[in-house]
């Protein structure tokens, strides 16, 4: 059997380059988007001024949050792509999807912070927590996508639709641009990063890799379906 320290030492891939590298490019220009959106959104705060400043004012702003745009189109399309016509992308992609032992688990996990008795929820590839920032963050994009292609090409987008369904447009690209803020670094900062089983950071973002110890206590389900299928090994 493997002692302590040969498990917490062995790892196992997590993530691969490209995907990696769709979660840095993601990550980036959904920074830059959000940045460049409050800057206009909040223009009478002080800060917001100086982010414009920076950012070469109003027209220098609106070149680099179109700019970022393309970026986030090019990664939602990839990864569309990425699951469509890939075997592992559409696998992950299989494994994303809601199923009724996400709503139980989230309610065990609601029990648990009660102080009810009880073991905690033995969690697969992907919980609820990241299902749903999955889903959400999903629907986010190509809502904001949508909205933010006629905002931009608002000439041809006024010939063709009413003048109060583009204002509503308007109003909801920026306060759905909050909610991404909230989710992203609200929560998936604090849910990948800073909770107690992952502090100071979960690495596999970078390295794509996880260690044996942290998949089985945080993952107990993949870990066993990779023992019986052969692809890790507790004993030499």
């Amino acid at each position: 059997m493997m002692t302590a320290r040969e498990i917490a030492a062995a790892t196992v891939q997590r993530l691969t380059l490209n995907e990696r590298v769709q979660h840095v490019l993601l990550m980036a220009s959904t920074v830059v988007l959000l940045v460049t959106g409050f800057s206009l959104l909040f223009h009478d705060l002080p800060i917001a001024r100086w982010l414009l400043w920076l950012e070469g004012g109003v027209e220098g702003r609106g070149v680099i949050h179109r700019w970022a745009a393309v970026v986030l189109m090019a990664v939602c399309g990839s990864h569309f792509a990425y699951i469509l016509f890939t075997e592992r992308g559409h696998a992950q992609f299989m494994l994303m999807r809601p199923r009724r032992k996400d709503i139980r688990d989230f309610l065990q996990v609601m029990r648990l912070n009660l102080g009810r008795p009880g073991a905690p929820p033995a969690f697969d590839r992907f919980d609820y927590r990241q299902k749903f920032q999955y889903w959400a963050f999903g629907i986010a994009s190509g809502t904001m996508i949508l909205s933010g292609l006629l905002l931009w090409f608002a000439t041809e987008a006024m010939a063709v639709m009413p003048k109060w369904l583009f204002d509503l447009l308007a109003v909801l690209h920026g306060r759905e641009s909050i909610v991404i803020f909230l989710l992203l670094f609200v929560w998936h900062l604090y849910d990948v990063h800073l909770r107690p089983e992952v502090f100071p950071m979960d690495w596999s973002w970078i390295t794509g890799r996880i260690s044996l110890a942290d998949l089985r206590a945080r993952h107990p389900v993949e870990y066993e379906a990779l023992r019986k299928a052969g692809r890790i090994h507790e004993g030499k």
